[in-house]
């Protein structure tokens, strides 16, 4: 009876120990299932979030330079051959987590992360009639690509990193009146790829589309770089490539009443170095003439207004004569 009895127990036990661990197991699938569905969502809503504080930084931005008293736009060529501005080409294809400029930009398109805007002739006009359209842009410069799910896929080797070997900056030179600070900051950006043309067996530069630098600081503030050939560590990031003006870039156009660009008012090379170097000056000078410290007194007349300090000091004179002296000393 007793034999009966424990087996009993044993037998309850056991099926008890089967429930729990059934339960645990469902809740733990559950679990994971919520965990996933949590991911997934992250992503969505870290995007959204990122659209909205671009579109902020946006605005804000312009709303800066409008109330600046001093401003001028300048236009640079960054030219990816130079060495100063290679850690913007490499590497050509993604690679232990690491990718160029380029391929973040087309990945963060090809996910409807950012906005990029046409590039028109002399203008920047950064609105939803110029937006880029990714699929006809994948077309109209052949980009190979399948389409799954009605979207399109393109792989690491297929996106055409190696032939934009260039950039188009825009960038704006402000006195900010609020705190009476000299600011320099990027305003959009061009890609520019290189290929043979259909007729000519020389290369020809095509400028892609324009994306406003606010729609990807976000992200080229998380983008490690690698900016010397002496240290390989990943010292900074793609932010702090251009917000520190690491790089090395020729100015094509200042911001001018008849929007021309330098090479069409100028009519030789040495003319375009000239007005590149003059320009250049000119931008030095401004920021110079902000902190520059004027002469108030010689040295040989801060010495003359000790000496009558002192005498004042000492009493010398009459005391008519001796204020009056002072008087006149104060209105130095």
């Amino acid at each position: 009876m007793k034999k009966k009895r424990i087996l009993f127990i044993l037998s309850a036990v056991a099926f008890a120990m089967v429930s729990v661990c059934n339960s645990w197991a469902q809740e733990t699938a559950q679990d994971i299932l919520n965990r996933r569905s949590n991911q997934t969502a992250q992503p969505n809503r870290a995007t959204a979030a990122s659209g909205i504080r671009a579109r902020q930084l946006n605005r804000g931005q312009e709303d800066i330079l409008d109330r600046a008293k001093w401003s001028r736009i300048i236009y640079r060529y960054l030219d990816l051959s130079k060495e100063a501005n290679a850690p913007l080409y490499y590497p050509l294809t993604p690679e232990d987590g690491r990718m160029n400029l380029f391929s973040m930009i087309f990945r963060l398109l090809q996910d409807g992360q950012i906005k990029a805007y046409e590039y028109l002739d002399g203008k920047e006009l950064f609105t939803d009639q110029y937006t880029v359209d990714f699929n006809e842009f994948l077309d109209r410069f052949d980009i190979y690509h399948t389409v799954e799910n009605g979207r399109p896929v393109v792989s690491d080797v297929d996106i055409p990193a190696n032939e934009v070997q260039g950039y188009y900056l825009k960038e704006a030179y402000y006195f900010e009146t609020g705190t009476s600070n000299f600011h320099r900051v990027p305003i959009a950006i061009c890609p520019v790829i290189f290929r043979q043309g259909d007729y000519d067996a020389q290369t020809v530069r095509y400028p892609l589309f324009w994306i406003p630098y606010a729609e990807i600081a976000l992200y080229a503030l998380q983008m490690p770089l690698m900016t010397s050939s002496l240290n390989n560590t990943m010292s900074g990031t793609v932010d702090d490539f251009f917000r520190k003006h690491d790089y090395d870039g020729e100015i094509y156009k200042a911001a001018n009443p008849r929007n021309l660009a330098i090479s069409q008012y100028t009519s030789t090379p040495e003319e375009v170095a000239r007005e590149r170097a003059k320009i250049e000056q000119q931008l030095l000078e401004f920021e110079k003439g902000l902190w520059k410290e004027e002469p108030y007194a010689s040295a040989q007349q801060a010495k003359q207004r000790s000496s009558k300090r002192q005498s004042r000091k000492t009493g010398s004179g009459s005391s008519s004569s001796a204020s009056a002296q002072t008087m006149r000393d104060r209105r130095y």
